[in-house]
């Protein structure tokens, strides 16, 4: 079990880099790979570089950051981020010559966006703009076809996410661009599978072409264009067919839970739950496309998905019993093992209270309001601010929905004031992490306010 990432490099080999003779590892592997074998070659890859006979230690702390960077994805782990990152760096301080210093620079880059995504550390997307710039400087990626596709995406991933944090209103200009460096990220791989048939390039493609599906797709969400989420779930489809679900399980199930949650935004903002429902069909009710002891994260993500598309099917049929089953969904993710600072969690937090506050404003009436604000004040209390203030301020924003809700019932709105000042707390807190969409919801529940 411990050789056998290692063994299976031997037998399928390696993808050629052209860079010297020398070798990437064949990352499609690790798809097949449990976490458990993750850890067992990620030691085995520490201590070959720890060894003081070891000549050259450039490769096995390249394949040392890419192995932790893959298990810090599946399961959120910071200490497995930080892993990536001192191998990559000292990946970059084992280069001989200036394509390895680039190789290294790039994936420090990518694990700085892995890290941004999971954590959402606005200054991780400086880190890997510089990181980016210095190593195009040192070296034109342009000499090894492999390097070059994977400098763009990457580059492209960065720019995506600058773009998402400006907001994609009113102006699309940094989105258009980010787009514009997608494609030719597409063309670049396209061309590489065409040339080499590996499975890993047929994954970076996939990976590629998935980028610019949710650019795509959070642009169609924000102006509710279902002409443009249209054309996503036709691409996503049409990617869906060229993997192999046996042998590209994580990615195949990735793109599986992308199209479900584009069909399911397009089904409520068409007003169809034909297409709603569709997507729950896609997801499964019953079974899971990844196992959770495979990838935690993705089968987080999945179970969030499938709440998702429940509340969005009980927000078009009015059906009580739809809230309930993404109620426990919800749970049931939030019952997992998950680390406070992940943006996972927040959105699972804020989903949950989002679907309990939805039930209570569909049924209503007082009582249900009544026993949606006990649950929140008792929640409230069992949540320490200073353990988990991202937690604390969403159970706020919902409560003080809540109280709107009931003004708006009975006219009368008492502790307004305390209500704004709950706001402006969790507002502060959003800011403080750099979560944006939970910023958002603030501001909507401040605005309510004043209104009210």
């Amino acid at each position: 079990m411990f050789e056998f990432g290692r063994e299976l490099r031997r037998i399928l080999g390696h993808n050629v880099m052209g860079t010297g003779g020398r070798t990437d590892p064949d990352t499609s592997l690790y798809e097949l790979m449990n976490l458990e074998m993750l850890i067992a070659q990620g030691h085995i890859l520490d201590a070959e570089i720890s060894r003081v006979s070891s000549r050259n230690t450039f490769e096995p702390c390249l394949e040392s950051a890419l192995i932790w960077r893959e298990y810090a994805r599946r399961t959120g782990d910071a200490l497995a981020v930080r892993k990536a990152t001192s191998a990559a760096e000292k990946a970059g301080s084992a280069a001989t010559n200036g394509i390895d210093a680039a190789r290294a620079a790039r994936i420090q880059a990518d694990i700085c966006l892995l890290s941004y995504d999971l954590f959402e550390t606005a200054t991780l997307l400086d880190s890997a703009e510089s990181l980016l710039a210095q190593a195009r400087a040192a070296v034109d990626p342009h000499h090894s076809p492999i390097l070059d596709a994977a400098f763009t995406l990457t580059e492209s991933r960065l720019l995506i996410r600058l773009a998402l944090r400006k907001g994609l209103t009113p102006d699309l200009e940094p989105a258009l661009e980010a787009m514009a460096h997608i494609d030719r990220a597409i063309e670049k791989y396209d061309q590489l599978v065409r040339q080499s048939g590996a499975t890993r390039d047929k994954i970076d493609a996939a990976n590629a072409r998935l980028e610019r599906c949710d650019l795509l797709a959070l642009v169609g969400i924000e102006r509710s264009d279902s002409r443009l989420l249209k054309a996503v779930t036709k691409e996503l489809r049409a990617l869906k067919v060229r993997l192999d679900s046996h042998y590209e399980p994580l990615t195949s199930a990735r793109i599986t839970q992308r199209l479900a949650l584009v069909q399911a935004h397009l089904g409520q903002i068409d007003g169809t739950p034909a297409l709603v429902a569709d997507a729950l069909s896609l997801l499964g009710l019953k079974q899971d496309c990844t196992a959770y002891e495979h990838s935690p994260i993705d089968w987080l993500t999945h179970k969030h998905t499938m709440a998702q598309a429940l509340q969005m099917l009980a927000g078009l049929t009015a059906e009580e019993r739809l809230s309930d089953q993404a109620l426990s969904l919800y749970d049931l993710a939030l019952s997992k093992p998950l680390q406070k600072g992940l943006s996972l969690r927040a959105a699972l937090v804020n989903g949950r209270a989002a679907c309990l506050t939805h039930r209570a404003e569909l049924k209503g009436d007082l009582l249900s309001l009544d026993a949606a604000e006990n649950t929140f004040k008792t929640e409230l209390r069992r949540t320490n601010p200073n353990e988990d203030p991202v937690g604390w301020a969403i159970i706020q924003t919902h409560l003080a929905r809540l109280y709107v809700s009931r003004g708006d019932l009975t006219g009368f709105m008492p502790g307004r004031t305390e209500i704004a000042y709950a706001l402006e707390a969790a507002r502060d807190i959003f800011e403080e992490f750099g979560l944006k969409t939970l910023l958002g919801l603030t501001d909507q529940s401040l605005l309510r306010l004043r209104q009210a």
